[in-house]
């Protein structure tokens, strides 16, 4: 990674490249000022009415809040994205029905590389569209280090987009930052879990080095 300095106007800005594991198809690293994207997703998602939370047409974007929600884990808590607000980043990683070798693929990936998240005050949150039994069959409770949260009803899946038929469904996974703005939208299609993750793992440091608590 390169990071460097230049100026919009009268305003600094990070500058930071890449090198390594390339982002998903649909992204780019541009130029960031603290708390505003100035380089966003280059195939923003077409909305569909009624598909965003509370009835809206509009799906959560870069650059806004992401919208509070609570759901049910596999132990039984409750979790609110609220929760995490002004101390850890968000990672939620939405997998369907996650019966996709896809979705298994990235959930053992993710576990693989969990601490590295942790130390980047990265909390990994997963996500799975439907009751308890639908979440077993991913790994007894207790198999992964991060929740495992119950979307029955696939009310959060539709909020961001992440709710199609199970033959197209592949893991969309959404990065929050500690102050609840939603920073990208990654969606596994064609790349390996390890590219993916070091993807996203490479963006929650980028966003420390941009705006380090």
């Amino acid at each position: 990674m390169i990071v460097g300095m230049g100026f919009v106007g009268s305003q600094s800005v990070l500058i930071l490249c890449f090198s390594g594991p390339r982002l998903p198809s649909g992204f780019f690293v541009g130029s960031w000022r603290c708390g505003l994207n100035v380089c966003g997703s280059t195939s923003p998602r077409t909305p569909r009415e009624g598909s965003g939370m509370n009835g809206t047409s509009q799906y959560p974007a870069p650059g806004e809040m992401m919208p509070d929600f609570e759901l049910v884990a596999t132990n039984d808590t409750h979790v609110r994205v609220s929760d995490y607000r002004g101390r850890r980043h968000l990672v939620l990683i939405f997998i369907g029905l996650g019966n996709s070798d896809t979705a298994r693929d990235l959930l053992r990936r993710f576990s693989k590389q969990y601490a590295e998240f942790d130390r980047e005050d990265a909390q990994v949150l997963v996500i799975v569209r439907g009751d308890k039994v639908r979440a077993e069959n991913l790994g007894p409770d207790g198999s992964f280090p991060f929740p495992v949260l119950l979307d029955d009803g696939s009310r959060v899946h539709d909020m961001v987009g992440a709710s199609k038929p199970e033959a197209e469904c592949r893991p969309v996974v959404c990065l929050i930052d500690r102050y609840g703005e939603f920073r990208q939208e990654f969606r596994a299609e064609g790349l390996p879990a390890a590219d993916t993750v070091e993807a996203i793992l490479d963006w929650v440091r980028y966003i420390n080095l941009e705006c380090p608590e």
